[in-house]
């Protein structure tokens, strides 16, 4: 039955003949009118071709590959930016001019979309000059050492992207492509890596070609660059994401099915479903929306996770409480609260000196005539400030941690939607919140 399951689910994911063969003839063109435009204008630069369609393992249905413009490692930064966009922009009146690191250029050719990226070209990880300088390395190591594991690579790809934890950009905090490469070269198989992963706990150590150097890596799970032995090839993955991972081995293991691989999509939840399970969690759900600044998602969700802590933090320091909190993007933005307490008594108690520290509890006592003993210091009733969650979110939101992008959205306006009015967001919200709140799939 297992062997029926990896079968089918790699069916489904393996490109098709067709598939492979456009795609490395895209590749070779471009890589050829990149060759010749560098010849054409006297520079020293090829091209070549990286990533998961150069090394055999990428997915059914990719429309993007990766080629790297390789310049002198003398080249100043400068020249390599201009020249490289030049010779990329070469490639395809249809393209568009976008930043990383340093600038590069995707274009659209024969229905892909290609992304032309310089590179300086050194002569070991050690000695790179940009972070992109690293994958043609990335590329040898693998293509060393796959020795056929391609299909198994795909197997895990996909499983992590029915878990919900692939992708390394920091919107997923997850498992990135290189990643799965490593883990099935590491342990020969996608069961090999399923066995082990389920075993994995934060703080794990894999080092493929013992390169250990004694850097001290606080991510939670740590696997050494085989290229470049300072760095964690896993730093991007969250402990959450990680834990996720773990999770969805050890439920393949006690149940395999497809259903690992291809989940059933997350069904918005609609406005009676949501009303029904509100009512029956006796939580109260707050969605504080604002305008979507104008940034790439590595720049936007770091903010939205430090505004989402921030607002958290706020709450709980007036003594609300937070059942779970996440961050949605689509248009608008949001900070969304699934809140345990979010209406408080009229008074709070404000806490004195203790009674042993006379002159300031009796200045204590004089300051609050109706001040009591509450176990060896003085206390005193006070109204309450805030006695709603949201009153407090109006007043104070502005003030808190919100990152510099989202603090000027959030400066220009926001909404605070409780309830099933969160559904105003949309569709995509609708199915984000299914999530959100585990609702039961239908």
């Amino acid at each position: 039955m297992l062997a029926e399951i990896l079968d089918e689910a790699l069916a489904r994911v393996r490109p098709s003949e067709e598939e492979e063969r456009h795609m490395k003839a895209v590749a070779r063109e471009v890589i050829e009118k990149v060759d010749a435009e560098a010849r054409k204008s006297g520079l020293d630069v090829y091209a070549i071709h990286v990533g998961s369609t150069a090394r055999g393992t990428w997915l059914r249905g990719k429309k993007d590959i990766d080629i790297f413009l390789m310049f002198p490692a003398d080249t100043p930064r400068e020249r390599l930016e201009e020249d490289g966009l030049r010779l990329a922009k070469a490639i395809s009146p249809m393209h568009e001019e976008r930043y990383a690191e340093h600038p590069y250029v995707t274009a659209s050719y024969k229905g892909l979309d290609v992304d032309l990226v310089p590179c300086y070209r050194v002569k070991d990880a050690a000695h790179i000059q940009s972070a992109v300088d690293r994958s043609p390395f990335h590329n040898e190591y693998v293509m060393r050492h796959i020795d056929g594991l391609h299909d198994q690579v795909r197997l895990l790809k996909q499983f992590t992207r029915g878990a919900g934890v692939y992708g390394s950009e920091l919107r997923t905090q997850g498992f990135s492509g290189y990643l799965c490469e490593l883990l099935v070269i590491k342990y020969g198989s996608f069961m090999g890596v399923v066995q082990h992963g389920a075993n994995f706990r934060p703080g794990t150590i894999i080092d493929i070609e013992g390169l250990v150097n004694g850097i001290e890596h606080k991510e939670p799970l740590v696997v050494i660059d085989p290229v470049d032995p300072g760095r964690n090839v896993a730093a991007a993955l969250s402990e959450q994401k990680l834990c996720e991972f773990i999770d969805a081995c050890r439920r393949f293991i006690a149940s395999p099915s497809l259903d690992h691989f291809f989940p059933p999509p997350h069904v918005p939840i609609k406005k009676g479903e949501l009303e029904g399970l509100l009512a029956s969690r006796g939580t109260l759900l707050i969605a504080v929306t604002f305008k979507t600044p104008d940034v790439v998602e590595d720049t936007l969700y770091p903010q939205l996770r430090k505004a989402e802590a921030s607002i958290v933090r706020l709450l709980e320091r007036h003594e609300f409480k937070v059942y779970r909190s996440g961050v949605w993007s689509n248009g608008r933005s949001a900070v969304v609260l699934e809140m345990l307490v979010w209406s408080l008594p009229a008074i709070e108690r404000h806490m004195g000196p203790p009674l042993q520290e006379r002159e300031h509890s009796e200045r204590f006592r004089e300051k609050y005539s109706e001040a009591y003993v509450m176990g060896c210091r003085y206390a005193v009733d006070t109204p309450r400030r805030y006695e709603k969650a949201v009153d407090l979110l109006r007043d104070r939101l502005r003030s808190c941690g919100l990152g510099k992008h989202v603090a000027s959205s959030v400066a220009e306006g926001f909404d605070i939607l409780l309830n099933v009015d969160t559904l105003e967001l949309g569709h995509e919200f609708a199915a984000f919140l299914a999530q959100f709140l585990h609702a039961p799939s239908r």
